[in-house]
């Protein structure tokens, strides 16, 4: 299922699948079927290595491009892209303002605009990229954005990233980039959108201590009211991915918390799309929240908690090396 809905948003961009004239007819490249079809198909043609090379590529500087598949006619695929203020990273494009700012219009449309504007260019670059072979950082079509933590302490460096202090406010404005970011075509999406960072997160870096240790300790009405809500609206909106944040959550890491990436997302709010950790997240359930004794450990905690895809430091991290371990011990 986690790989199914990595895959789906694979399926859903047709500039990464490469086009040979030699490429057997394969079920899933057969736009009649269904989208469920199709990736039940794809799957289960990508052997077990190749599967865990595409849930540990997910993206950063040296961990990404996710690497092609190539008997399956499959190129590379960049999963790494910031959209939050338009697409300034890959190159020149419109610079919009910084989303506090934008969120102080009050104007849904507006910011639906931007976001269709960005994803416009997002995808033109894409198209780009890949008609001369590049995958590199910032050229793929999945956005981390919007940025829709709740605004609670000026002495966070990134408030001005976020849609202010209400979590109703928060919904409403990420709704308007989703669906502007991901357009309205049925089958196709412009660009992904990636709601981050999931959940209650939003400090100072190192105050009390490092973002890659702390432990936000919150009541069940304060988690259900505050940082929730506009999660659940970007659910509701239909982006296709959610960003799980380095913190843990009244003592258990974001990217290894079942309650929140199964419970709640899955189960309760019926999320279809992929999971990708926070850059570094998965190992920082080792050697910062101490929660993980190895990688290995680290890569099933975050695995069978709901993460589809891990956005690490390097090429080595812990689903590359962590999965095939967990995998021996359970076949030892």
């Amino acid at each position: 299922m986690l790989l199914s809905a990595v895959l789906s948003t694979v399926l859903l961009a047709p500039c990464c699948l490469a086009i040979f004239n030699d490429c057997p007819p394969y079920p899933f490249r057969n736009t009649s079927l269904s989208l469920k079809e199709r990736v039940q198909d794809l799957v289960s043609r990508i052997s077990l290595s190749d599967k865990i090379l595409q849930m540990a590529r997910g993206g950063a500087s040296d961990n990404g491009p996710a690497p092609a598949i190539e008997y399956l006619c499959i190129n590379p695929y960049q999963w790494g892209t910031e959209c939050l203020s338009g697409d300034t990273d890959a190159g020149p494009a419109t610079s919009f303002p910084e989303a506090l700012g934008l969120t102080a219009t009050f104007n849904y449309d507006l910011l639906y605009s931007v976001a269709s504007a960005t994803a416009t260019e997002v995808r033109a670059k894409n198209n780009n990229a890949t008609a001369h072979g590049s995958y590199d950082f910032h050229t793929g079509i999945s956005c981390w954005s919007p940025v829709i933590n709740i605004l609670r302490d000026p002495r966070w460096g990134r408030n001005q990233e976020t849609y202010g202090e209400d979590p109703w406010l928060s919904g409403y404005m990420a709704t308007a980039f989703v669906t502007g970011l991901q357009g309205d075509n049925p089958m196709y999406v412009k660009a992904n959108a990636g709601c981050k960072h999931f959940d209650v997160h939003g400090g100072p870096e190192n105050i009390p201590v490092s973002r890659f240790s702390f432990n936000a300790v919150v009541s069940m009405s304060d988690w259900r009211m505050t940082f929730l809500p506009q999660f659940k609206a970007c659910v509701d909106a239909g982006a296709w991915s959610l960003m799980c944040s380095f913190n843990s959550i009244n003592g258990v890491p974001a990217c290894a918390n079942n309650e929140l990436l199964t419970n709640i997302l899955r189960d309760e709010w019926n999320f279809p799309g992929y999971v990708v950790s926070d850059q570094g997240a998965i190992v920082a359930i080792v050697w910062g929240h101490q929660y993980a004794v190895n990688n290995t450990e680290a890569a099933a905690f975050a695995v069978n908690a709901g993460v589809c895809l891990e956005d690490a430091d390097n090429e080595d991290d812990a689903f590359a090396t962590g999965i095939p371990q967990a995998l021996q011990l359970i076949d030892g």
